[in-house]
């Protein structure tokens, strides 16, 4: 037996150790239980099972938690779930399983990263086919979740979220053969199931579910951190959440057991029960920076899915919300340019994070011009680039705005449609012409020039172009546009001119942040002779 001093050093240095271990992340519990859902493929009825596993065996898999999407909704859906993922892989980390982080094809923009160069140094394992896994084909809604107005496919996403936390021991998987090698490396086997969007990606990718399940990996779906290819039809009550819904009974039928991933932290006491990480959800769901334009009326539906039962209170001048604002029970029916705010609430206090919408009315679309801009001379012509005594010295391969084409030399394109006549532009961008007495009335188009989207697809880049088409008479503001981007449709412009105007300004803007892509175009833009 120790003398008592040398016990109590020994003791000590016993508790030193274990501080250091706690610290460090790597004392877990043996085994943790799942509690599993699946569905009867035929009836639909649901089992619940569970099943013990060591936390260090378990691998989290998020897949495409993207910084951008074609669509403005399924962007902002993602958004509203990077938070919950963040919660859910910092408690994962903890018990000591590998988190693997897959944004598919931009992954190769985390070179230099140690999460991926670690990767690609491993030398890759063969893949064997344990099991063949046949699915039907699982719903998919179109991914496109702001309804009539529908979104136009580009692929400007280049990297994750940039709210998405990576871990120092996070890996940056691409293919099966990389997440099979770390499985086999790291004795991982099994693999839960994250992110985005889960009929297409979680499933069919080659870092997805179905192909690591026929690799012989036990997989899981994580049903609260998931979200599909989105739909949106309020005439039918179909929304984005019931369109998620669906596939993730799908998952359960013919796939894999689901889990609830709030759960299983909540049980092992890394999930605190007054957290609020979610936001209250809109379909459609335009921002400040990224409106939804509309010409007639839209209808917008506000759910919070994972916080059942809350009261969802708004407001539509802009203002924040609380437990006394306006009660949502309908889809709201917006005719006006709105400014939405959304809140959740239970028992006067808030469970949900707050929204913000913005919807903005397109005005009919204007007569062509009797008189084009190319058809007239500016008096004072400025564009992105350095400014000497009047002359500019135009940034990179942008040029003075350019009549008739786009800045780039190119037919003018916007949202997929053509325009003979109009003057292609870079913003920041002003251009000044006199008005003649027998101008009447300025009309046009304004967009962001398709340039971005005629290589590629707009790949990594179609997120950038930002711009805010604006008019002024005499130095007054006139008419403006809110915030233009790729695919979108044209703002349409208007403006009276009063028998004592003498100039008219025309200024393309960035929307604040930077002016990167920001090639735009005035269409058919000119003058009427007529009130």
């Amino acid at each position: 037996m120790l003398p008592l001093r040398h016990g109590r050093r020994a003791n000590l240095t016993i508790l030193a150790l274990v501080f250091v271990l706690v610290a460090c992340g790597r004392l877990m519990a043996a085994e943790i239980e799942l509690t599993l859902q699946t569905r009867d493929p035929v009836s639909g009825r649901v089992s619940v099972t569970t099943e013990r596993v060591d936390p260090r065996h378990v691998g989290v898999i998020a897949v495409d938690v993207w910084n951008y999407h074609w669509c403005k909704t399924a962007t902002m859906r993602v958004d509203a779930i990077v938070p919950r993922i963040n919660q859910a892989l910092e408690g994962a980390r903890a018990l000591g399983m590998t988190v693997m982080l897959c944004p598919s094809d931009v992954v190769d923009n985390y070179v230099g990263f140690p999460q991926r160069e670690t990767v690609l140094a491993m030398p890759l394992l063969p893949v064997p086919k344990v099991l063949d896994v046949e699915c039907p084909p699982a719903p998919d809604a179109g991914g496109c979740a702001c309804g009539s107005e529908r979104c136009l496919v580009n692929y400007g996403w280049d990297g994750m979220h940039p709210a998405l936390r990576i871990g120092a021991e996070d890996l940056l998987p691409d293919s099966q053969a990389e997440v099979y090698t770390i499985c086999r490396q790291r004795g991982l086997t099994h693999l839960i199931y994250a992110g985005f969007h889960t009929q297409v990606c979680l499933l069919g990718k080659p870092m997805g579910l179905k192909s690591m399940k026929s690799a012989g990996l036990r997989c899981f779906l994580a049903r609260d951190l998931t979200d599909a290819h989105p739909g949106y039809d309020p005439a039918r009550n179909f929304t984005p959440d019931l369109n998620t819904a669906q596939v993730i009974e799908h998952f359960e039928k013919h796939l894999a057991p689901t889990l609830n991933f709030q759960d299983e932290m909540a049980k092992l006491g890394r999930w605190a029960p007054d957290l609020i990480l979610d936001p209250v959800r809109l379909a459609p769901w335009g921002t400040r920076m990224r409106p939804h334009l509309f010409p007639d009326r839209v209808i917008v539906t506000l759910t919070a899915p994972l916080e059942p039962g809350a009261e969802l209170r708004y407001t539509l001048d802009g203002t924040a919300p609380d437990a006394r604002s306006l009660l949502y029970s309908a889809p709201l029916i917006l005719t006006n340019t709105t400014a939405l705010r959304v809140g959740g609430f239970r028992n006067g206090r808030a469970v949900c994070r707050e929204s913000e919408g913005y919807f903005a009315h397109l005005l009919p679309l204007p007569p062509a011009p009797e008189v084009y801009l190319a058809e007239l001379t500016p008096v004072r012509s400025v564009g992105f680039g350095h400014t000497y005594g009047g002359v500019v010295r135009y940034s990179g391969d942008t040029g003075p705005p350019r009549p008739d084409k786009s800045n780039l030399g190119g037919e003018i394109r916007i949202a997929r449609q053509a325009f003979p006549h109009g003057l292609g532009v870079h913003a920041p961008n002003e251009v000044v012409y006199e008005v003649k007495p027998e101008f009447r009335r300025f009309v046009g188009l304004a967009g962001v020039d398709d340039h971005v989207v005629s290589l590629s697809n707009g790949s990594n880049l179609a997120q950038y172009p930002s711009l805010v088409f604006k008019v002024f008479l005499d130095g007054r503001e006139a008419a403006a546009s809110p915030v233009m981007r790729a695919l979108g449709t044209a703002w349409r412009f208007d403006v009276p001119l009063p028998a004592d105007t003498r100039r008219i300004s025309l200024v393309a803007m960035d929307a604040g942040d930077g002016s990167r892509e920001d090639f735009g175009d005035w269409a058919d833009a000119g003058f009427l002779l007529h009130p």
